[in-house]
């Protein structure tokens, strides 16, 4: 019984990770770079056969997540150029009922870098399991941009990161951390 089911686990990832063309290989390996992703991630991101259109940043993440941001400066330059430097898919922005107005004292660095923000009804975003109105609320934010939930990724830090994209269907989580390098 070991044996099957190493064999079956062997073949289904065979399968799986099949290699690909040379050139296919390189544009995805210039796509992963345009989004700021490693090569890795971003094959982990459209296994499922999509294309990644936009990338969802998580609003907390941003405030809190140090050097980056901090409520007394707004993005840190260098994580500005990170997010400016994002081609080829659209940058939005997860926020709770309130924005970000409460914490974000330059909000020209959002204006700059992000193309919208979705509001959620959960002030706590990734930091809590996202309730049937944050589902909705992400669903709906996501649709009237004419956005299949499948073709966007999380970018945010906290346990709860993976429940969020499972809960709305979205093509995968980034942390924060990988993504920023921090």
């Amino acid at each position: 019984m070991q044996r099957w089911r190493r064999h079956c686990w062997k073949a289904a990832k065979k399968a799986l990770f099949r290699p690909l063309p040379l050139e296919v290989v390189r544009r995805r390996v210039a796509r992963a770079a345009r989004l700021g992703l490693a090569y890795r991630r971003y094959e982990l991101l459209v296994l499922g056969g999509g294309e990644i259109e936009a990338m969802l940043f998580a609003g907390d993440t941003l405030v809190v997540a140090a050097p980056y941001a901090s409520a007394a400066s707004g993005l840190d330059a260098l994580a500005i150029r990170k997010l400016a430097a994002v081609t080829g898919c659209r940058r939005l922005l997860l926020t709770g009922p309130d924005g970000l107005k409460a914490v974000w004292t330059r909000p020209d660095d959002l204006n700059a870098v992000f193309e919208a923000a979705i509001r959620v009804p959960s002030p706590r975003l990734l930091s809590a399991t996202p309730a049937k109105a944050d589902r909705v609320a992400l669903v709906a934010g996501l649709r009237s941009r004419a956005l299949p939930a499948g073709s966007v990724a999380l970018i945010g830090s906290g346990a709860h990161g993976p429940a969020w994209v499972t809960a709305a269907r979205l093509a995968g989580f980034v942390p924060a951390s990988e993504y920023f390098g921090n």
